[in-house]
């Protein structure tokens, strides 16, 4: 098992691509918090400059991008973008007023001098609740294009979303989306490769060749009655070691973090239609109903019958009268 993937697969990952963004000297472009009220950790914002240089102002802090950059902001600071420091702001209305207000397609603004390119867009995730993919994202990630050979492929897969934009041959939006999914998880992986050793979380421990194996096992099988001894047996360690290293590398102990994996999977696994507790609480590993509806409760904060009944009523306001509706 693709243990990343799984997580993806569980979180429904889906980008979102606002525009090619054609920018010319002198040019600068705010975006509040407040202009995107649905900002939050589940659609984080990405820029990723194919061509040129800018500045990326946040958090009181003046970042300088290159060709090949990527930057990953997770809950919808506000920010800047500009060609130079003290290049004129607009707003993002006036510089997609020439599309209408409209996302999409190749966007250009700005003067006569030299054109930087960024690729604008967001990933959306749903089913977030107890997911560690989720709970492990950086707020801020910026992944340089000068970093070796893992970020020459981030570049790479820029450059392909850029041509795509440019075409607007048909279905060009689907396939800029589907590569952004790629450059989403080549981001990551980049991100993560260049963090000093024992940090990150559970995205590090993918990457670590035991505790990986041992993700990979809880992940397949969450039912299983696993025990700090049984995991350390498969990360081929003693138990000891390998508790010390698992809650250093993750932040939690082995058990905590099972627990916490069981319940993301009952959440999924409700949204999908699990028929009754009983069935759940056999799936994810616990012998007894009471005991997983208390561990349900704990991390969930309501019972999983409560939490069928919030899902379903979410889906009946989704869909409305009339049947299912677009989620853009």
């Amino acid at each position: 098992m693709d243990v990343l993937a799984e997580a993806l697969r569980a979180v429904h990952l889906r980008s979102r691509i606002y525009g090619r963004l054609e920018l010319k000297a002198p040019w600068g472009m705010r975006l509040l918090r407040s202009e995107r009220p649905e900002a939050h950790r589940t659609e984080p914002l990405f820029y990723a400059v194919s061509r040129g240089n800018c500045l990326l102002e946040i958090d009181g802090k003046r970042i300088p991008l290159a060709g090949g950059d990527f930057v990953f902001i997770l809950d919808g600071t506000s920010h800047v973008l500009k060609d130079a420091p003290k290049s004129k702001v607009a707003t993002v209305a006036e510089v997609y007023a020439q599309r209408g207000g409209r996302c999409g397609g190749i966007v250009q603004y700005g003067g006569d001098g030299a054109e930087t390119t960024i690729i604008s867009g967001s990933f959306l995730f749903e089913g977030i609740l107890l997911s560690p993919i989720v709970e492990s994202l950086p707020r801020f990630l910026h992944v340089k294009g000068d970093g070796g050979v893992a970020s020459r492929w981030l570049e790479s897969t820029m450059q392909f979303v850029a041509s795509e934009m440019e075409s607007e041959l048909p279905g060009y939006e689907t396939v800029a989306s589907r590569l952004a999914d790629v450059l989403f998880v080549q981001a990551l992986r980049t991100h993560v490769q260049s963090l000093p050793e024992g940090r990150g979380g559970w995205l590090r421990a993918l990457f670590d060749p035991k505790l990986s194996v041992v993700l990979q096992r809880l992940h397949e099988k969450p039912d299983e009655p696993w025990s700090v001894e049984s995991l350390a047996r498969v990360a081929g360690m003693s138990r000891s070691v390998f508790a010390s290293r698992f809650k250093s590398v993750m932040g939690e102990a082995p058990l905590a973090y099972l627990t916490r994996w069981r319940m993301h999977r009952a959440t999924q696994l409700i949204a999908s239609g699990a028929a009754s507790t009983s069935e759940l609480a056999e799936a994810v590993g616990y012998e007894t109903e009471s005991a997983f509806v208390k561990a349900f409760k704990r991390h969930v904060g309501e019972t999983p019958g409560a939490y069928r009944r919030r899902v379903a009523s979410t889906e009946r306001m989704v869909e409305g009268p009339s049947g299912p509706r677009s989620h853009g």
